[in-house]
């Protein structure tokens, strides 16, 4: 039974170029399953776009912004996406993914006008940059607080990647819905089987863009602190190798230049391998024994949901991380994956010594296990989200 139409709209680079576009796949597929069309509008680095089709979905795309003038215009813009609205005669709703707030106003505006309800998908609070264009980052100031802590709750929902923007905005009144980012189990870029090995040397991955290449950037990823548990490893056990993703050798030290005495140290121990498209990413992921990630906590960790921690899991790959985001509802300890202390170096060392010492045999037992979990899979949501656009 088709329900309408729904737009969704934000920064995504589809099919799969970012986190974003992950997400909104799966709650496209799920929208789908309870009887909506879905036309997705995003960015694109293209430099001529037309219309495509992923998944069965339509999608168009706004030129992704790559200048100061084309980023303002990008923030504010608004005739694209009417345009969009009224090339469909049945729309149900909006879903703005992250949008600012210059847009969402306007937006917002359009849809009382026209009766026609707006949600947001809400999966992140950024804190403005300390450096760069002054312009740019007052700008990018008032457009997060204007969007987090204004627009958001006059919408007519908040679909929330995490508890504590679920709490936040329902303890305003806002109607909530808390939507961890979400797989298609039955995809078949996810695996039925683990890789089954019989050789004692631990295979980690980091995979993400833990900061921006640039002195005094905000760090999202700590991998300063797994290269110091590491470092203080290596000195009496070597049977282990660290494979990065997201971020070479060079972008590591231009932040973190007093690193590479110990890089040099640990040498062959880590292998760099930069960006790589994300089926490729997957597959040297599928290939791990632990997905690692450490952050600190903060209000854009809080606020966030780590779209590693899903993926490695729907790989059937336990996950080695600290406690960050509502990640305690999910990493069952032995389970799933384990709890890194991060206190000190120290802690560090010890609580990844203990993990990596673990029997070959009751890893990859714990790895089929793992393979057997739906937590992630977006048909557990049918309902849920069927309730909240009701």
């Amino acid at each position: 039974m088709d329900k309408g139409t729904i737009i969704y709209i934000g920064g995504f680079e589809l099919p799969d170029k970012n986190a974003a576009a992950h997400r909104v796949i799966a709650n496209g597929k799920l929208l789908r399953d309870i009887g909506y069309n879905v036309h997705f509008m995003g960015i694109s680095n293209e430099r001529i776009y037309s219309n495509k089709t992923f998944y069965g979905f339509n999608s168009s795309a706004l030129k992704y912004p790559n200048s100061i003038i084309s980023w303002f215009e990008y923030i504010t813009t608004f005739k694209d996406y009417i345009k969009l609205i009224e090339s469909y005669s049945n729309v149900h709703s909006i879903i703005c993914y992250n949008l600012p707030s210059g847009s969402l106003y306007r937006l917002l505006k359009y849809c009382e006008k026209k009766e026609i309800k707006i949600f947001s998908d809400c999966t992140e609070w950024y804190i403005a940059p300390k450096t760069g264009n002054f312009l740019a980052r007052t700008v990018k100031s008032w457009d997060i607080k204007l969007r987090m802590n204004n627009l958001h709750i006059k919408l007519d929902g908040v679909i929330a990647i995490s508890s504590y923007l679920d709490t936040y905005y329902s303890n305003q009144g806002v109607q909530t819905l808390q939507i961890p980012p979400l797989i298609d189990k039955e995809d078949s870029k996810w695996p039925t089987s683990i890789l089954q090995k019989n050789n004692t040397t631990v295979n980690l991955i980091y995979s993400g863009s833990p900061f921006a290449l640039t002195k005094g950037s905000e760090v999202k990823d700590r991998l300063d602190l797994i290269i110091d548990g590491l470092y203080l490893i290596s000195k009496t056990f070597t049977d282990f190798k660290l494979t990065i993703l997201g971020i070479d050798l060079r972008g590591f030290l231009l932040v973190f230049p007093d690193y590479k005495d110990k890089l040099l140290s640990l040498g062959e121990l880590i292998d760099w391998k930069g960006r790589l498209p994300h089926n490729e990413a997957l597959d040297l992921l599928k290939k791990s024994d632990y997905s690692i990630f450490l952050r600190d906590t903060n209000l854009v960790t809080t606020a966030g949901f780590p779209t590693k921690f899903v993926e490695a899991l729907s790989c059937g790959i336990p996950v080695l991380t600290n406690r960050n985001s509502n990640l305690a509802d999910y990493l069952i300890e032995g389970k799933n994956g384990f709890w890194i202390e991060t206190n000190s170096e120290e802690t560090i060392y010890k609580s990844l010594l203990e993990v990596l010492k673990i029997n070959r045999e009751d890893l990859n037992d714990l790895k089929k296990d793992l393979l057997k979990s739906k937590t992630f899979d977006y048909k557990n949501y049918l309902m849920d989200f069927k309730e909240f656009l009701r």
